[in-house]
């Protein structure tokens, strides 16, 4: 009986194997403006980061099964320009409100530019004329 579960034990451990990359999340601020991003959780605020205009900044890093999605486990996303301009995006009731005309960093990849485990997520100058 021992050899048995041990044997089991061994075929366990054997079958853990590395299950792919990080997938990482960026945002891309491509407006005229400095920005401040704020990421809140269901507990308050859980970082902030502040992207120069023409720069990027990793956000979020997502390990395999990818099951998140792009900033899956905040609750909103809020950005702060430097003219006190505020763009707050919150998830979409459900993935298949996602759809290419709707811009949202929470909309998975169809908004992202990806390369090398990184998705890309751009604030551009549509995105600064939706802020108020």
């Amino acid at each position: 009986m021992i050899k048995y579960l041990l044997f089991v034990l061994f075929i366990l451990i054997v079958s853990c194997t590395e299950q792919g990359d990080t997938k990482k999340y960026s945002l891309s601020n491509t407006t005229n403006y400095n920005i401040e991003v704020i990421l809140y959780d269901r507990f308050g605020k859980n970082d902030t980061a502040l992207i120069n205009n023409n720069d990027f900044k990793i956000m979020y890093e997502e390990g395999p099964p990818y099951d998140d999605g792009p900033f899956g486990v905040f609750d909103s996303l809020k950005i702060n320009f430097e003219d006190l301009k505020i763009l707050t995006y919150i998830p979409l009731e459900s993935k298949s409100e996602c759809i290419d005309s709707i811009k949202n960093p929470f909309c998975p990849y169809s908004n992202y530019i990806c390369s090398n485990n990184i998705c890309t997520f751009e604030i551009d100058s549509v995105e600064y004329q939706k802020a108020k």
